[in-house]
């Protein structure tokens, strides 16, 4: 009995230790992690010691120093197009490093382009080579959101935002950053290439309207964004080379893909499945295109972007109106690459196919759009996008839209009210932007009020009204939605000339002589 008693009692102690030893550690941990700001960082000497890396102080074209600083304490990157300056403080900044210390360096006082990345990096709690955030998913780029909650899990012992790679050098530092330099100059070329392109095809489709050069209209979008990831992979990032890359490899694919009409909808399922497993995968290569996101702005680092999101839009829908397979198969396709987390989760972007993809089915089943049926339709649309969010984050799966949804009705509310001053302010902050709106929105009004009526047109601007209300890129939606809308016009009505040629020639084909 002695013995039991003795083993208990050494048990006892033993878990004892452990707790107050595990209430030791929190209590130092608490007192000592600090975020110290410098006015520079040599990332050689710090490199030894601790972890490195890089972090875009603010959302948008230009940040300032007041604007970093209210998003390093906050934990929440803040935009350059509204005056979102509240909330209340998570950390407050130190002037002498702790047992375990952030240290950061923000931008100079005053507005500036918002073009540069600056250094951060932690000592201490075993940090060692390069920082890594999920919120980033570029080794080596940490958000500036991160930093505040990364200090108060280090300091509380849990899990923080921010971990490290300990493989990583000060080397691969430095070449991200000017790898991120490179994509943001090829950007504009890019653009510029991908806008002649489209239009190009688009105008000559509505000019001539034949079935192939209105399927290369369409593929020209699907072909240009993939190209964008072969350049990336291969490391390609000179403006001119990937300019003419994406324009003429994009011209000649989308011809190339647009010969064979049976083809058509199995060509955009399987661009689809690539761009998703390309996005899971590799999400720096997606990161690092020259079509997709920007990573050196601040607002989106993977995954698929709202001008992404609306270049795809009008070939998803003319293929997914092809055959009730292609339907099925097409849809699911483009929700995996949009809505997965593990591929980026654009929430919006989840919104707008299943709008198109419910006006589409309604549309070509032929079923009056009476007021009961668009509400029903869209609280269907609703609760199918909210069962994804749930599956997707019971599967384990975390990006924004999983932590918006998690903050209940209030937080979704929260998160599209500022979506819509961000995009209110994007569109007028300029009368360039604002002429782009507005000739955009012309555009789209022609396509609308023509006749006759076409479904996958219609089940367009249907996911396109959905699109304006929960995203907030106004001119890149308006721009690129009027291309695709106009596009997908074409297409519909050269299919619809084809099908009606088909029907005659088999009416005036003479009978079957019986023998």
């Amino acid at each position: 009995m002695s013995a039991r008693r003795h083993l208990v009692r050494v048990i006892v102690l033993l878990v004892a230790t452990v707790v107050c030893a595990g209430a030791a550690t929190g209590g130092a941990a608490a007192a000592t992690a600090h975020v110290v700001v410098v006015p520079s960082l040599d990332l050689a000497d710090i490199g030894p010691r601790g972890a490195v890396g890089l972090f875009v102080p603010g959302a948008g074209a230009t940040v300032s120093r007041e604007r970093a600083l209210h998003s390093l304490v906050r934990g929440r990157s803040i935009s350059s197009l509204v005056e979102d300056t509240g909330g209340r403080p998570l950390i407050r900044l130190s002037t002498t490093p702790g047992r375990v210390t952030i240290y950061v360096v923000l931008p100079p006082p005053g507005s500036r382009h918002n073009d540069t990345r600056y250094p951060v990096a932690i000592v201490g709690a075993g940090y060692r080579g390069v920082l890594t955030s999920r919120s980033t998913r570029i080794h080596g780029l940490v958000s500036i959101a991160d930093i505040a909650p990364t200090a108060l899990a280090l300091q509380q012992g849990r899990q923080p935002p921010i971990r490290f790679d300990a493989a990583g050098t000060v080397a691969q530092v430095r070449a991200l950053d000017r790898r991120l330099a490179r994509a943001h100059d090829g950007r504009t070329a890019a653009t510029i290439a991908l806008g002649v392109l489209i239009g190009t095809l688009t105008g000559l489709a509505l000019v001539i309207r034949t079935p192939l050069l209105t399927r290369a209209a369409l593929l020209a979008a699907p072909a240009a964004v993939g190209l964008g990831l072969v350049l990336s992979a291969a490391g390609v990032r000179s403006p001119a080379a990937v300019g003419w890359g994406v324009g003429l490899g994009g011209a000649l694919l989308s011809g190339i893909g647009a010969r064979r009409e049976r083809g058509f909808a199995a060509l955009v399922a399987l661009f689809l499945t690539g761009f998703a497993l390309v996005l899971v995968a590799w999400p720096e290569v997606n990161a690092l295109a020259a079509i997709g996101p920007h990573p050196d702005g601040g607002a989106r680092f993977y995954g698929v972007t709202n001008q992404v999101e609306t270049l795809l839009l009008a070939p998803v829908l003319a293929a997914a109106s092809t055959s009730r397979r292609a339907f099925v198969i097409v849809g699911l396709a483009a929700l995996v690459a949009v809505g997965w987390s593990r591929a980026g989760a654009d929430g919006g972007g989840v919104l707008v196919v299943l709008a198109g993809l419910a006006a589409l089915a309604l549309l070509r089943g032929e079923i009056a759009p009476t007021g009961r049926r668009v509400g029903v339709a869209v609280a269907a649309v609703a609760a199918v996008a909210g069962a994804l969010v749930v599956l997707d984050r019971v599967a384990g799966g975390s990006s924004h839209v999983t932590r918006a949804a998690g903050s209940g009705p209030a937080g979704l509310v929260d998160d599209l009210t500022r979506r819509l001053d961000i995009s209110w302010a994007g569109a007028t902050q300029s009368l360039h932007t604002a002429l782009l709106c507005l000739a955009g929105l012309a555009g789209l009004a022609v396509l609308a009020t023509r006749s006759p009526r076409r479904a996958p047109l219609d089940a367009f601007l249907v996911g396109f009204a959905a699109s304006l209300v929960v995203n907030d890129s106004p001119v890149d939606e308006l721009v690129w939605g009027s291309l695709g809308a106009a596009a997908l016009w074409a297409w519909a009505s050269a299919s619809e000339r084809s099908s009606e040629r088909r029907a005659r020639r088999a009416s005036s084909a003479p009978a079957p002589q019986r023998v």
